[in-house]
């Protein structure tokens, strides 16, 4: 994995998507809440955001910050930041 500091194309597409990354955070903190506000454990409701939002269920659920940083680094690696 190499990122190039000097490359302004990559600089200037992570700084538009972190617009992007600012709007999934937020979307993914409202479906938690939301499923838990019905009634969802937090496990279940865990599991419903990170499915909705690409990732598998784990059996011991998945917390809404494991969830934005997995859903970051994706969008880091879409750009180009983060060579997968």
């Amino acid at each position: 994995m190499m990122i190039n500091p000097f490359d302004r194309s990559v600089a200037s597409a992570a700084t538009v998507n972190r617009s992007t990354s600012l709007n999934e955070a937020a979307a993914i903190d409202r479906d938690y809440r939301l499923l838990r506000i019905r009634g969802l454990a937090a496990v279940e409701a865990g599991n419903v955001v990170a499915y909705l939002n690409g990732l598998p269920a784990a059996e011991c659920g998945w917390t809404v910050q494991e969830i934005k940083h997995l859903v970051a680094i994706r969008s880091l690696v879409t750009v180009g930041v983060i060579d997968s």
